[in-house]
């Protein structure tokens, strides 16, 4: 202690304590991780078949335990997986053989689950989007539980594994594009899309509230998490269509496609977001709350502006692609082509950067596993989540409010953009 103060010494033990008892977190190259899977639904068995297909292939993971309000589905997990069903997922948290929680629930439970799974010294991988629409209060929990109990948690944007968009991500920054102006992306579709339609054979009658399924628990009223509402079969089979539970089409499509933009682009917070849109299709009509036609214009403080589309009635796409001041960057083929501004820089040849690895469901859960043992954070990371969360919040406020809105960074808070004089 020569030369250090007591106040100095303590600070110092108490650094190496935490040190200490995380490194008891800390997995070895062969330890096996057990994983709770919550949601036991078309995403929840989309992960627990990719977890059972890496444990055959010799990935050091386990299904412990599986997790569902309806017992149809709990029983079928169990069943598949061996693993320990629990109809109610505070069950997990003081479980010792689970080490991760896969979150694959409505929006709405997101938040909750996460930041009481990482509460109780767990990882966490969470089905996009990381959270709720309404408050930006559940990504800035989310983050900054993350930061104070330092856990790992990854982002279900299962394409954030293409190794493109950090190939490009260098290029952007050597300057091989110049300053960023635009960027745009779209995800359109038709037919019928699972249980989003609503549409009534989506609906199995051996759901039974009271019976076999807990509706109350389903709709976390209790928690503050969505209004109490009498049983709905459409409510539960396609939560997506309502507000309370989800954001519709900005929530389920849009993640997939502005996380790997901001990600590229090295973008963080926006400063201004507008959307339109709209109900469209007949058939929608009257059935869906969410629109099945919308777009928003996400613009950052120093460029870029990016364009977003999603569409449920025409599947004609448009190209992903940034615009640059020297060159415009699309991505297609093997991974992404840069085509020089010719009247800017000259008549140079147009750049293919081929990617070196593809993206997957079971990639994605290979970097999250591989991030519990480093305790390094995963591709589609908190942080990443909360930035693009914003985004999202602020574009469906704007829809519904009929007006702009804009963030101000200071204080994290979103407002109604300010009218300027031109």
């Amino acid at each position: 202690m020569k030369g250090q103060t007591r106040r100095e010494f303590l600070k110092q033990a108490a650094t190496l304590a935490s040190v200490a008892i995380l490194s008891k977190s800390v997995f070895g190259a062969n330890e096996r991780i057990g994983v709770a899977v919550v949601g036991c639904g078309g995403m929840g068995n989309a992960h627990i078949n990719t977890l059972l297909s890496l444990s055959q292939k010799g990935e050091p993971v386990d299904i412990v335990a599986v997790c569902d309000v309806w017992q149809k589905r709990l029983d079928a997990a169990a069943q598949r997986t061996g693993a320990k069903p629990v109809s109610d997922y505070r069950q997990i948290l003081d479980d010792k053989s689970v080490d991760a929680v896969c979150i694959a629930t409505p929006d709405h439970w997101h938040t909750k689950i996460a930041v009481d799974a990482m509460e109780a010294g767990k990882d966490v991988y969470c089905e996009k989007p990381m959270t709720h629409w309404k408050s930006l209060d559940e990504p800035k929990r989310t983050v900054s539980t993350l930061n104070r109990t330092k856990r790992v948690l990854q982002v279900g944007t299962q394409g954030m594994s293409d190794s493109i968009w950090e190939q490009v991500a260098e290029l952007i920054k050597a300057g091989e594009i110049g300053t960023l102006i635009q960027a745009q992306a779209g995800d359109m579709r038709t037919g019928h899309w699972g249980v989003l339609c609503g549409c009534e054979r989506d609906i199995d009658p051996d759901a039974k509230p009271g019976v076999n399924l807990d509706w109350d628990m389903w709709l976390g009223w209790k928690f503050g998490l969505a209004p109490r509402r009498p049983w709905e079969p459409a409510r539960f089979f396609a939560f997506r269509i309502f507000w309370d539970y989800s954001g519709g089409l900005a929530t389920d499509w849009f993640p997939h496609i502005l996380t790997p933009l901001v990600r590229t682009m090295g973008l963080k917070f926006p400063k201004r977001v507008t959307a339109s849109g709209g109900l469209y299709l007949p058939e929608h009509k009257g059935r869906w709350e969410v629109p099945d036609i919308f777009q928003m214009v996400v613009e950052y403080p120093e460029g870029p502006s990016i364009h977003l589309m999603a569409c449920m009635g025409n599947n004609w796409g448009v190209p992903m692609l940034i615009r640059g001041s020297k060159a415009t960057l699309v991505f297609e083929g093997p991974g992404a082509v840069i085509y020089p501004q010719r009247e800017i820089v000259g008549d140079i040849p147009r750049k293919e950067v081929q990617r070196v690895r593809g993206a997957s469901l079971e990639e994605h859960w290979c970097d999250f596993l591989n991030c519990v043992r480093t305790r390094e954070q995963p591709r589609s990371n908190a942080q990443l989540g909360y930035y693009v969360m914003t985004a999202i919040h602020m574009g469906i406020r704007s829809f519904l409010e009929g007006r702009a809105m804009e963030f101000d960074e200071r204080t994290e808070m979103v407002r109604p953009a300010r009218l300027t004089k031109v």
